[in-house]
């Protein structure tokens, strides 16, 4: 069994919402497909396979995916801000309740926050996982361009936290632009950066040693925080000041060793090096459907060197006990 804990899904009334807005993020109609321009450097085309869920099963089932749990791919209803990102936070949640009871046993869900305000975000919660029955909340690598460390922020995340459910970390358009104003640099690198930074913003917040219960996936093979981990360690161990936050509770490998990363990545020695790093444990299968080469990332862990007991682990075992299935 294969579940996809790294797939998207567009709601196609709120692509619509974006049209004529002067601010980034803004919709266009062109030769029938809805583009949204999320940044500068970055277009993205509400393609069939993500707006239409029977096309995108074609596709999973060739990808051998059993169940896919979906997100919103960028951008998020938080960048509208105020109660206009809390009430479309709210209709992209019921829609996608209904694509979950329309497709049984296909789909699972992470529910979207608007972040509007820290009351309507903690009542959206506990409506997408006490009503709507969604596994987790989706959370941008930054809201709104704020980052996640920011006051009206971490309460949010600290409820998300208490209810047991993971918090599903995915990029958003990158806090520093600076220089990274081609459509080649966004995704392969401003996203990774910003997922790391603010990864790092969450640990140095206190969020863990308040919740010391919380699961964050971060994607992308945990961006670069793999291949930074022993200068990360070793930094923090030097007990480097935190600004006007008291210090943290643990060493900060100990935070690091509660991350749980997605595969999502092209080429094998990125995931053979996460899982010798991290162990099978916290690795969780994902494809990122439909961006980039997701066929390509899709067959990842089968090229992994670990024993199978490991690989249904990432197929499945993990997702399983993180997402309370079994």
């Amino acid at each position: 069994m294969r579940i996809d804990v790294h797939t998207h899904f567009v709601y196609l009334e709120f692509t619509k919402h974006l049209q004529g807005r002067d601010a980034l993020p803004r919709a266009v109609l062109e030769g029938g497909t809805y583009v949204v321009q999320c940044a500068p450097a970055m277009r993205l085309p509400a393609t069939s396979n993500i707006v239409d869920m029977d096309v995108k099963l074609r596709d999973l089932e060739l990808l051998q995916v059993d169940l896919s749990v979906l997100s919103v791919g960028v951008p998020g209803p938080d960048v509208l801000g105020g109660d206009e990102a809390d009430d479309w936070a709210a209709r992209i949640n019921d829609y996608l309740a209904g694509i979950i009871a329309a497709y049984p046993g296909k789909f699972l869900g992470f529910g979207s926050i608007g972040f509007g305000s820290v009351e309507r975000s903690i009542a959206e919660v506990d409506r997408c996982i006490r009503e709507l029955d969604v596994k987790g909340i989706q959370l941008f690598s930054n809201v709104n361009h704020r980052p996640l460390d920011s006051p009206e922020i971490l309460p949010v995340l600290q409820h998300v936290a208490s209810l047991g459910v993971p918090l599903n970390m995915h990029p958003g358009i990158p806090l520093n632009l600076t220089a990274i104003d081609h459509p080649s640099l966004v995704a392969p690198l401003g996203f990774l950066y910003d997922t790391t930074l603010n990864t790092m913003r969450l640990i140095h917040s206190g969020l863990f040693d308040q919740a010391p219960d919380l699961k964050l996936i971060v994607p992308h093979v945990g961006g670069v925080i793999p291949y930074l981990q022993g200068r990360i360690a070793t930094h923090q161990a030097q007990r480097l000041p935190l600004g006007d936050r008291p210090p943290m509770a643990h060493p900060t490998q100990h935070y690091l060793d509660k991350l749980y990363v997605d595969t999502v990545c092209y080429h094998p020695e990125a995931l053979e090096y996460c899982y010798r790093l991290l162990g099978a444990e916290r690795l969780l299968y994902g494809t990122d459907h439909p961006f980039a080469a997701f066929d390509l990332a899709a067959g990842m862990v089968e090229r992994l060197d670990c024993s199978e007991a490991e690989r249904e682990l990432i197929y499945h075992g993990n997702a399983e006990r993180l997402l309370r299935l079994q």
